[in-house]
């Protein structure tokens, strides 16, 4: 089984090949303005590095949000376009729960600075399950809810926020804690903004 993992969903990309869990490349930057054009190219240039055809590819894992608006955008675009291409299915990945699976701890707190005092949250045991399900939220609020636990807590975001750890990917432990029943097709995959665009906010009051 191989599978290419996708995300473009904060600031940085991150794609990987792995085949039966194991990771047989990858490939972690900071994002610029040409997302989609590298994104397009680094996925080739890992492909014929590793001699594998697109044909090969038995599903995509691609992280959906919540996250950067123009980057979900073209990250679930390219799953959708590849797993239409080549009929296969894509499992959808929590943006919050990859950032949780680059540390580990009793506790661990992935955040996402969402602008005004509001982050996007969740609240992850050491094994990954979810404590509590990913939300847009106050920093207060949250703060609140993790002095309700019981152990210590790791927070972690894509770079630094808040005086959190910085992200380091660990797609070996994605993958092994990964929830495989979240499968969409190409016609059902979309983002989980966790909240309207700000514009759509202003407009809708």
């Amino acid at each position: 089984m191989i599978s290419l993992f996708l995300n473009t969903s904060v600031d940085f990309l991150s794609v990987a090949i792995v085949k039966d869990d194991v990771v047989l490349d990858s490939f972690y930057t900071k994002l610029n303005n040409d997302l989609s054009k590298i994104t397009l190219s680094v996925i080739d240039d890992m492909l014929n590095r590793l001699s594998i055809s697109k044909r090969d590819i038995d599903k995509i894992v691609c992280v959906n949000g919540p996250g950067s608006f123009t980057g979900l955008r073209i990250g679930v675009t390219i799953a959708k376009v590849w797993a239409y291409s080549l009929n296969i299915d894509i499992i959808g990945v929590s943006s919050l729960y990859v950032l949780a699976t680059g540390v580990e701890g009793d506790y661990i707190v992935p955040i996402i600075d969402a602008r005004r005092g509001y982050v996007y949250a969740g609240i992850y045991d050491g094994n990954y399950n979810v404590i509590m399900n990913d939300c847009y939220i106050s920093l207060e609020e949250l703060s609140n809810k993790v002095s309700e636990l019981s152990s210590d807590v790791v927070y972690v975001s894509s770079n630094g926020f808040n005086g959190s750890v910085v992200y380091s990917p660990n797609i070996e432990r994605i993958f092994k804690y990964i929830d495989m029943s979240n499968v969409s097709n190409c016609f059902s995959f979309v983002p989980n903004y966790l909240k309207r665009v700000e514009a759509e906010e202003k407009l809708n009051g």
